[in-house]
């Protein structure tokens, strides 16, 4: 070999080890674009579960924010029922009760009231707080055998259990 071709493989190894520095250079630089990448894909993935998230409690808000003020309203609809209930002889007063009590009860059906049947239903913990439990032979165990008070849901929450007698 002469001194240029060995001046030539000089520079091509050279070359060749700058090529290969560059390519991990390049390498790393790729490493670190992607875990940047994911990072922002991570973050973004975030930011939309908690903005979903800050939607539903927003939602949740609204949707129950009558809660405390119909739940306050729902011994008025109780003490109603027991005038309503004690009445021997119907007039026009007690009618004019009724309708004022149906009235009220359809405002608050509105805002998402519903009552939660109960006589003769199969008994639910979810919804109904059982005070007594009697053995019955005409109603089957498990079900309820009278309501004592009523219970209610707002938009499909139970904010009053119904205190019931249960059948063992």
């Amino acid at each position: 070999m002469d001194e240029k071709e060995k001046d030539l493989e000089d520079t091509k190894d050279v070359l060749e080890e700058e090529i290969q520095e560059e390519t991990e250079e390049v390498s790393e630089e790729n490493k670190e674009i992607e875990k940047v990448k994911d990072s922002y894909l991570r973050l973004q993935a975030d930011f939309t579960n908690y903005r979903n998230r800050q939607e539903k409690e927003k939602e949740d808000i609204y949707k129950y924010a009558s809660e405390k003020l119909v739940t306050k309203l729902l011994s008025v609809i109780d003490n109603l029922d027991r005038a309503l209930n004690e009445v021997e002889e119907k007039n026009a007063f007690t009618e004019g009760i009724e309708l004022v009590r149906e009235e009220f009860l359809n405002i608050l059906k509105q805002e998402g009231l519903e009552e939660i049947k109960s006589d003769g239903e199969l008994f639910d913990a979810n919804k109904h707080h059982a005070v007594f439990m009697e053995e019955s032979d005409e109603i089957e165990s498990g079900h309820i055998i009278e309501t004592f008070q009523k219970g209610y849901m707002l938009n499909g929450k139970v904010i009053r259990a119904a205190m019931v007698k249960v059948s063992a």
